[in-house]
């Protein structure tokens, strides 16, 4: 079973190569190599986030599995050093699952991804710097604050930062493609949404709707469970005036 971040190693030379990092499959295929049951035959690995390393030897290969995960250790003392090693990643079309991260120090994340990029065990945004576009979802929802965070310029999917309890500092895209999780914000001082949001708009923390313009387009439910029902119908009459 392929885990993130999958590699394929060679257990006589220990070279490593890197492709995709959801799929040792597709790695083996751009490669044109095979995994067979011979000696010294390339093997399936994975780097984990968490910096667990795994490599995956028979007996009769010259090097043990124990030995293979030491030296690639030593080459690569934590995951963000494997991360950051491959040119492949500068514009990766699959997805990245780096949920396990508990800091962006020294990470250099592609131009664009592809897929989605979870990043949801990130409490802080401090030597954070995210991609230009994500094709997918962006998971953040474990923010707090947006001090230091610049988000892309395009998410085609959704846009998680369910943790934000302030708009201080934070620039939205113009456009998010999916839908906009912003549920623990109280109030709307500060905040500028996108004019388009593809999916729904939880905005259910709420308490006042001062401030507060949303978006011209809103391709799925509204929740605004924080605020009387006048507000709401307020917010409601004004939207549909402007439409």
């Amino acid at each position: 079973m392929c885990q993130f971040a999958s590699f394929i190693f060679n257990p006589r030379t220990l070279e490593v190569k890197i492709y995709d990092l959801g799929s040792h499959a597709k790695t083996f295929d751009h490669f044109g190599l095979v995994d067979g049951a011979e000696a010294d035959c390339w093997r399936e690995g994975h780097y984990r986030p968490d910096g667990t390393i795994s490599c995956c030897c028979l007996d009769i290969d010259t090097h043990l599995a124990s030995e293979c995960e030491a030296i690639l250790r030593k080459k690569w003392p934590t995951f963000i050093n494997f991360f950051n090693s491959s040119r492949e990643l500068e514009n990766y079309r699959g997805s990245l699952d780096l949920r396990s991260l508990t800091s962006a120090e020294g990470l250099i994340l592609p131009k664009r991804v592809g897929g989605w990029l979870d990043l949801s065990g990130l409490t802080s945004a401090g030597g954070l710097t995210l991609p230009k576009e994500v094709g997918g979802s962006l998971y953040l929802q474990n923010l707090t604050s947006a001090d230091g965070l610049t988000l892309p310029k395009e998410i085609g999917g959704g846009l998680g930062l369910s943790g934000l309890t302030s708009a201080g500092g934070l620039t939205l895209p113009k456009e998010v493609g999916g839908s906009l999780d912003l549920r623990s914000l109280t109030s709307a001082e500060g905040l500028t949404l996108p004019k388009r949001v593809g999916g729904w708009l939880d905005l259910s923390g709420l308490t006042s709707a001062d401030g507060l313009t949303l978006p011209k387009e809103i391709g799925g439910g509204l929740y605004l469970s924080g605020l009387s029902s006048r507000d709401r119908a307020m917010l409601m009459a004004h939207r549909a005036e402007s439409e």
